[in-house]
């Protein structure tokens, strides 16, 4: 009776446990949904942390978010932090984002204030772009749901004023939005900028390209309600020195007195600020056009008579006139007003020589004369029809003379502003593409008389700034999950593509030399989802990198999470994520590209100096400050010889040196040291070494 008795006993007890984990552990239904199945996970549900969040996500997928709710709850009981690849057993690994994913439940329940709470909190733990999305996505409901009327977006630019003059080809665009309702959108003169998480205070930053005359920069903001603001500012690029002519001589002009007056006009759309003659300075209140006349003092044969006038904004036109005095041209032995390349031969007797001259005239010309026609002479200063500088700009500086008054002048088809004379002096700053740049110079007289003159100049870039110095990475392609549509289909093309234009890496997983290496190690394209497999081809096409991702779609959106591998050590560079609820080619253009900016910026292209050598250990002026990082690598390079034209001799920039690469071993805040690599002599490197990063 007792052993009948304690078996009864214990078969209540183990019916009343029962009862009770049946009470606390959450149901485990399943649904069907369109033919598809909710609630389920793989393998044994064994009620740990990453069972849950695994269900969690299939529920969140079907759409049943209070049982989503349920299962993020009981994982965020085990395991309370959103984490990137966190362990769940032996070398088992997962995204885990419950605080995110519990606030995309809440949020989808209409439960904003819980949703908000838990999408703040998982952004303070990882950086996600899908959390970034549904916090604005909250916000917006927040806002709606308390009737907030706030004022449209106000954007600041800083110091940029309206009406701005600068003669660079390029503007660093700097200011601000700010909105009560959140700035989440913002274009640049109609280019969108990524923007992820809208803010009250959004800090913006673009280099905008700038052509000659009245540039319109636009800035359109729109906030979370979608209350839109734009500015518009207008910059005047200015690539010209003033215009510079003298009306009453010509370059070359014998004349018979010994004092002549020089008289001239000088104009600029920006405002003239001086003009010098000789050694003399003349100071002008930044007027648009004036006119000027300066007495000269010859001395007997070719006078070089220097003038240069300089605008507002600092642009210089300069250039030169050669008058030559002949005391016998004063008893009228022939007209004063002809230049020498117009008429026939003189004799000339130079004075105290005892030398008679018997064939051309008194001449000095400017440096790379070109005769244009039997009309105009030309004169460019420092170029010659042909040659090869290292600088992205170059001033094309010269002077035009004509027997009639030279009407329009004419660079690459854009014209010069000019005020008609016999002599003009003119200068416009070109900027140059790599390569060949053909230089075509028009000009018109007020006889209708036309002439043009080409000269080609070929840009080279230094090494070390070229992109096949910089960081090769090779970008795999990326796995796929969830409910595939074309969209992810389309996203590796488009972030091989935004990786190009970014041009901050060298891109080596196209072509031929991919294909190779996969026939070679009997491999496809769909086995490099795998690190190890992945690291090797990245090893045998040279990358220092690789790109290697997943692409998760569901019925509402796709997330796009990539991670670049160090192809030496197999470890994390760094990862990013971008997400979006638009499955539009556009939509995908913008993540893809924002996915390249995200790197971009983890890898900034920064030039520095080398503080100190010591060993093999190279010291650099940049560190965490700079958002350097370890395992980075920079090159240590000089500047070589100037490279001088051998007939104007003008400096065209110089070649560079390289003398070294560094990988980053210790990071300061503002300094870094490197470990030169073994194929390097350290004792050829030195302070004030020029470095940049790779």
């Amino acid at each position: 009776m007792k052993q009948r008795a304690f078996i009864s006993s214990l078969l209540c007890t183990v019916a009343v446990m029962l009862l009770f984990m049946s009470c606390n552990t959450p149901p485990d239904p399943k649904y069907t949904k369109d033919g598809q199945t909710y609630g389920e996970v793989k393998g044994l549900f064994r009620e740990r942390w990453w069972n849950f969040y695994e269900r969690g996500l299939s529920y969140s997928d079907g759409g049943f978010w209070q049982e989503a709710v349920a299962d993020f709850q009981e994982a965020l009981k085990q395991r309370d932090r959103d984490q990137r690849r966190a362990r769940t057993y032996g070398m088992h690994f997962t995204d885990y984002f419950p605080h995110r994913d519990l606030g995309v439940a809440y949020y989808n329940l209409g439960k904003f204030d819980e949703a908000q709470k838990e999408l703040e909190l998982s952004l303070s733990q990882a950086e996600t772009g899908k959390a970034k999305h549904f916090l604005n996505e909250v916000r917006r409901s927040l806002l709606k749901q308390a009737g907030t009327d706030a004022a449209p977006p106000a954007v600041s630019l800083g110091a940029m004023q309206e009406g701005q003059v600068t003669n660079s080809f390029k503007m660093n665009i700097q200011g601000e939005v700010k909105s009560d309702a959140y700035a989440s959108k913002l274009a640049i003169n109609d280019e969108a900028q990524f923007v992820e998480l809208a803010d009250k205070r959004l800090p913006f930053s673009s280099e905008i390209k700038l052509k000659k005359g009245i540039n319109e920069i636009k800035i359109k903001s729109t906030d979370l309600l979608g209350k839109v603001t734009e500015k518009k500012v207008q910059v005047f690029g200015d690539f010209e020195g003033p215009l510079m002519n003298v009306k009453n001589l010509s370059d070359g002009q014998q004349v018979g007195q010994n004092k002549i007056v020089l008289n001239g006009t000088l104009a600029d759309s920006t405002g003239v600020a001086k003009l010098q003659v000789n050694e003399q300075v003349l100071a002008y209140n930044k007027e648009k056009q004036l006119d000027f006349t300066f007495t000269v003092q010859l001395k007997e044969g070719p006078n070089k008579i220097m003038l240069a006038a300089t605008d507002s904004v600092g642009n210089t036109t300069s250039g030169q006139m050669n008058i030559v005095y002949v005391p016998k041209l004063a008893r009228g032995k022939q007209a004063p007003d002809t230049p020498y390349w117009r008429r026939e031969p003189i004799r000339v007797a130079l004075k105290g020589s005892g030398v008679s001259d018997s064939g051309s005239p008194f001449r000095v010309a400017a440096a790379g004369p070109r005769q244009m026609g039997p009309n105009f002479r030309v004169s460019l200063k420092d170029l010659t029809e042909a040659q090869t500088v290292f600088y992205e700009n170059i001033y094309i500086d010269g002077m035009v003379s004509g027997v009639n008054d030279i009407k329009s002048v004419k660079i690459n088809g854009s014209p010069l502003f000019i005020m008609p004379g016999r002599n003009i002096f003119f200068n416009q700053l070109v900027e140059l593409k790599e390569g060949e740049n053909k230089i075509v110079l028009e000009v018109q007289d007020a006889g209708g008389n036309t002439e043009s003159k080409t000269i080609t100049i070929n840009r080279q870039v230094p090494k070390v700034h070229q992109i096949g110095s910089r960081m090769s990475i090779a970008i795999m392609p990326f796995q796929k999950t969830g409910e595939l549509s074309a969209s992810a289909n389309i996203i590796y093309d488009n972030l091989v593509r935004a990786f190009a234009n970014q041009k901050r890496f060298k891109i080596v997983s196209r072509g031929a030399e991919l294909e190779a290496a996969l026939s070679e190690m009997k491999l496809s394209q769909t086995d490099l989802v795998d690190k190890g497999k992945a690291v090797q081809i990245g090893k045998m096409i040279a990358a220092e990198g690789i790109l290697m991702g997943t692409i998760r779609e569901t019925k509402d959106g796709i997330e796009v999470y990539a991670r670049l591998v160090n192809t030496e050590t197999s470890a994390l560079f760094d990862t990013k994520d971008v997400y979006g609820a638009d499955k539009s080619l556009s939509q995908i253009q913008y993540m893809t590209n924002g996915l390249a900016l995200k790197f971009k910026h983890s890898f900034p292209l920064l030039e520095g100096v080398v503080v100190q050598v010591k060993g093999r250990d190279i010291y650099a002026d940049f560190g965490t400050a700079q958002k350097i990082r370890k395992d980075m690598k920079f090159i240590v390079f000089r500047e070589g010889e100037k490279i001088m034209h051998p007939i104007t001799g003008k400096v065209l920039g110089s070649q560079t040196e390289e003398l070294g690469v560094a990988t980053v071993v210790n990071v300061m805040d503002d300094m870094s040291v490197g470990k030169l690599v073994a194929d390097f002599d350290p004792s050829k490197i030195q302070a004030r070494d020029y470095i940049i990063t790779k």
